[in-house]
């Protein structure tokens, strides 16, 4: 007989994923890891109960080598969830919780020198009243939230709205097999209604190990070895669960722009579009497009002032490549009309976006992969600094492909008020630089 404890995504994923992780490492120096559930997820009465027993109590956990204490959801720790060539999850807050895998990772990586795991309930006004009543508890102005248990219960299953996913993550910290410092990420993503079938899938993978003849060895124990994360692989190929990690390159020093933002993804692209986005120092392409411009005097008026290009067929077509710093400003010419934008990295509220600037504007453009096609999907937006609404962003359908071995653009650039501004599409190739 046997009996395995905590079979659920805490801690036995997080144990499999951190053995993932740390393949090639020298040295784990700190577990870091976090779940954030859809609103949309349906969370139980017994969780909640749970959650309202500990917030603001004191509990102990490996913080800088040593047993510290703290206090759930009156801590956090901002992070974006981000499956490489996956639309990501927005950045957001994850609130300390009282877990197993706060003292079972221990147990499995006795030199680790912290553990820290969250929370990061939606939508964010819950989570931050959560906190708000947390505090209140940790500053003994009332002793439990466990009176509170069916009204929080309620109103995370009435007062809820965003979208319908969730995710988790899991970051290491320590030295690779050179001695060099690291830090890697697991990361995943559960679209619609899938998310809380994950906890279960640990007993799953146990059961139909059991029914193939090799069930767990007899005795009671937490279930910290008893599966991997390719027995989660398998389950999550059944439901429309993506994963993805996010692991520094030895072989590759200075790594592009492009490749940052994707991560593992980039192995994914077409060969057209890597060659035309692996950009060291200057890089100049040339070609053909097609251009539409909207027909409203607004749409003109915009498309002007941005010096997009006039309609036209059989358009020459020149774009310049420049790399400064860790940005790339891309100057491209329409026949003898010529436009500049510049790319970098996101950070902060864009996390795991490339940042496009357009003079006041910045546009947060996650880089998601459709098949053979690179999708550019604005998910912020703000002007001299100010965050604008999402819904009044621009918007389209803009994307790379590589078809015919020659790389391929089409983007399109509309308003919800305005309609269309401009759509151009058409091909490049890199030009030969000058002997």
């Amino acid at each position: 007989m046997f009996v395995l404890s905590g079979v659920s995504s805490f801690p036995v994923l997080t144990a499999a994923v951190v053995r993932s992780l740390m393949h090639g490492m020298q040295r784990l120096d700190d577990i870091c890891g976090g779940i954030a559930p859809s609103p949309y997820a349906g969370v139980g009465l017994n969780v909640i109960r749970a959650i309202a027993s500990y917030a603001g109590q004191r509990i102990e956990l490996r913080r800088d080598s040593r047993t510290m204490r703290a206090y759930p959801f009156t801590e956090t720790r901002r992070f974006t969830v981000a499956v490489p060539g996956r639309l990501p999850l927005r950045p957001m807050q994850f609130s300390l919780v009282d877990v197993p895998d706060l003292q079972m990772l221990v147990a499995l990586w006795p030199d680790v020198a912290s553990v820290w795991m969250g929370a990061g309930p939606a939508p964010p006004l819950l989570h931050r009243v959560l906190r708000g009543l947390a505090w209140l508890v940790r500053l003994h102005v009332v002793p439990t939230l466990a009176p509170l248990a069916r009204l929080m219960h309620w109103a995370s299953n009435v007062l809820r709205w965003g979208e319908h996913r969730g995710g988790m993550f899991v970051e290491i910290r320590g030295r690779d097999e050179e001695g060099r410092a690291t830090t890697r990420s697991w990361h995943l993503l559960a679209e619609g209604d899938d998310g809380p079938l994950i906890p279960s899938m640990a007993a799953e993978a146990i059961i139909r190990r059991c029914l193939s003849g090799t069930a767990p060895s007899a005795g009671a124990r937490p279930a910290l070895r008893e599966i991997e994360i390719g027995d989660y692989e398998e389950m999550f190929k059944r439901r429309k669960i993506h994963t993805g990690s996010r692991i520094p390159s030895r072989a590759e020093p200075i790594v592009t722009l492009y490749r940052r933002v994707l991560g593992d993804a980039w192995d994914l692209l077409p060969e057209p579009i890597r060659n035309m986005h692996d950009v060291h120092g200057s890089m100049t392409a040339s070609g053909i497009a097609e251009v539409e411009r909207g027909a409203g005097w607004v749409a003109r008026l915009v498309a002007g002032a941005l010096r997009f290009p006039k309609a036209g067929s059989d358009v020459p077509v020149e774009v310049r490549f420049d790399v400064q710093g860790d940005k790339q400003v891309w100057t491209r010419k329409f026949r003898d009309r010529s436009f500049s934008s510049s790319h970098e990295e996101g950070r902060g509220a864009f996390d795991r976006l490339l940042c496009e600037r357009f003079g006041p504007f910045v546009f947060g453009l996650a880089l998601v992969l459709d098949g053979d096609r690179l999708r550019l999907v604005v998910r912020r937006w703000t002007c001299l600094g100010i965050a604008l609404p999402v819904s009044l962003s621009p918007r389209g359908d803009s994307y790379e492909s590589g078809d015919d071995g020659r790389f391929r653009f089409n983007v399109e650039i509309g308003h919800p008020t305005i309609g269309l501004i401009i759509r151009y599409r058409g091909w490049l190739t890199e030009t030969p630089p000058a002997q």
